[in-house]
């Protein structure tokens, strides 16, 4: 008869190595949901780049949405802060009970240093029929942009008539004679008096970037005209008063602007060149390719600022040659490896950049960015893109589109000086 085998006795460890999974069960049964959302957050948070869907979904499935959006936009990265203003003008519409707490976020939009939050915050207020939307399209006027003052002005102009026109007439002083004939165009529109002036009359004739001296001539007259009738209808326009202070929470949003994220990429010789190389300078980043039309009438005005400036200025133009676009193609390239192939080689990629280099006598670094690793996290897919950090590496401005020597030099001058609380 077969003697029966004893199981081998329960020790202390298996009891305790049980209790402590059955605990962690019982936690991850009770609270997965909780640490899913602080891992997903986590995530975001540290990344360089993410996607607008990851960043919704986020925000959607956060406990607190405003805290959610006010840590994305602490980081004081660029992707970030464009992801939290889009996300409040996609949520102006659809009347979200907590968008209300949203409003200091809303406020840091229009002063930020991205000229495209700026837009988007701009364009939350009109969704919202805000009371505030001339205010803060008024305080665009004041930016050394010329680009970022005109997007005010087209607030200012679709404004009640009464409040806009003194501000119109304000603007007719400003040095850029594109926003005078524009703010002339809205004057004739709201008061029905036309003095012939055309917003194609301040449209550069060639480079430098000259308004045709006749033209000028139309702009200077047609001016003269509205200022003298001005004088006998100014009774008839309120004047509106200064915007509204900041809360010290828009402060507080607005001057949490970190350092931005280091980067390293290889410049035309082969050397490993790193942002962080250059702090305690003041650094101009352009985001540009050989193929992008506008980036190369930019060029003259970058190269005309590192001679102008000298060491004053860092200069680091960032080649986006060798990326493909939306459909998979590679613009510029095609003519070097035929369409739809597989993406250009390296070496096919430095060989256009250098040719690019020499023709237009590019005297700052060119660093290679087939990959988009640095672009995705500063350009966002417009060309060119311009970013301006200060000696501690925090962004200053952002734009897209050409600028000119002078506002070149305006924004490395701000750029040179601390940076301000809101106004």
């Amino acid at each position: 008869m077969k003697s029966l085998k004893h199981s081998p006795p329960v020790t202390w460890r298996t009891w305790a190595l049980t209790t402590v999974l059955l605990v962690l069960l019982v936690v991850w049964g009770a609270f997965h949901a909780r640490i899913q959302r602080a891992l997903a957050s986590r995530l975001l948070l540290n990344s360089d780049n993410p996607s607008e869907e990851f960043f919704a979904d986020s925000v959607k499935k956060a406990k607190e949405p405003v805290e959610f959006l006010k840590r994305c936009w602490a980081t004081g990265k660029v992707s970030h802060r464009q992801l939290v203003a889009a996300f409040l003008k996609d949520s102006a519409a659809a009347n979200l009970p907590w968008f209300h707490r949203a409003e200091p976020l809303l406020f840091a939009c229009i002063t930020d240093a991205d000229a495209s939050v700026r837009e988007l915050g701009l364009a939350v207020l009109e969704a919202e029929h805000s009371p505030r939307l001339l205010d803060a399209a008024q305080a665009q006027l004041d930016d050394l942009d010329p680009l970022v003052r005109m997007s005010g002005l087209d607030y200012v102009r679709k404004s009640e008539p009464k409040k806009a026109v003194p501000i119109l007439i304000g603007a007719l002083d400003d040095s850029d004679l594109r926003i005078v004939a524009a703010a002339e165009v809205g004057l004739a529109r709201i008061s029905g008096e036309d003095y012939g002036v055309r917003a194609h009359n301040a449209i550069p004739s060639a480079y430098p970037g000259q308004v045709d001296p006749a033209n000028a001539e139309i702009i200077r007259r047609g001016i003269e005209k509205r200022k003298e009738w001005w004088r006998g209808h100014q009774r008839d326009y309120e004047v509106t008063g200064d915007s509204a202070p900041p809360s010290g929470e828009t402060r507080a949003l607005y001057t949490t602007r970190p350092a931005a994220p280091d980067f390293t990429l290889h410049d035309l010789d082969g050397r490993i060149v790193s942002l962080s190389m250059f702090r305690g300078k003041v650094v101009v980043l352009n985001f540009w390719a050989t193929w992008c039309t506008a980036c190369l009438a930019e060029l003259p005005d970058l190269v005309a600022l590192r001679e102008k400036m000298g060491s004053r200025v860092v200069i680091l133009g960032v080649a986006l040659d060798g990326v493909p676009d939306e459909d998979g193609d590679t613009p510029g390239m095609d003519a070097d490896v035929g369409p739809h192939k597989s993406r250009p080689s390296v070496n096919a990629v430095h060989a256009k950049v250098e040719r690019a280099v020499r023709a237009r006598r590019i005297n700052y670094p060119i660093l290679l960015d087939p990959k988009n690793s640095v672009g995705g996290q500063y350009n966002g897919g417009e060309l060119p893109t311009t970013v301006i950090l200060d000696a501690e590496g925090r962004v200053r401005r952002r734009f897209i589109g050409e600028r000119s020597l002078p506002v070149f030099e305006a924004m490395v001058e701000e750029a040179s000086r601390p940076l301000a609380a809101v106004h």
